[in-house]
């Protein structure tokens, strides 16, 4: 059986332990702060559930950061809009001659490359 949700559990452990280190806080810390219990945020940072909107709403207030920096499901319309306008000025640099299907090529790769960043 396929986890279609594997991508954004990562996604969503990989923001919490940067929060984490970033913030100088082990997981036990966070139960404290957020009321979450240990093992439940064990299963988020081990990729074994997909974190609830109530958790996300707790962790984002405990570490006073957006609900995007922990679960980007959560982006806004804004935000998206934001990275598709920066997106669109790299691409706009490209040759006339590029068709709308190596566009999008493009584009998904300039995605890829950000995703592959070590923060």
């Amino acid at each position: 059986m396929i986890d279609r949700d594997l991508p954004l559990k990562k996604q969503i452990a990989k923001n919490i332990k940067e929060l984490l280190k970033k913030n100088d806080l082990n997981q036990i810390k966070l139960s404290e702060l957020t009321g979450i219990s240990k093992s439940t945020l064990s299963d988020y940072l081990n990729c074994k559930t997909l974190i609830n909107i109530s958790n996300v709403e707790k962790m984002a207030v405990a570490l006073n950061v957006a609900k995007s920096r922990i679960d980007p499901s959560f982006e806004t319309q804004k935000e998206l809009s934001i990275k598709e306008k920066k997106i669109e000025t790299i691409a706009a640099h490209i040759d006339d001659d590029v068709t709308e299907e190596e566009m999008k090529v493009i584009k998904n790769y300039i995605d890829f490359i950000k995703s592959q960043r070590k923060k």
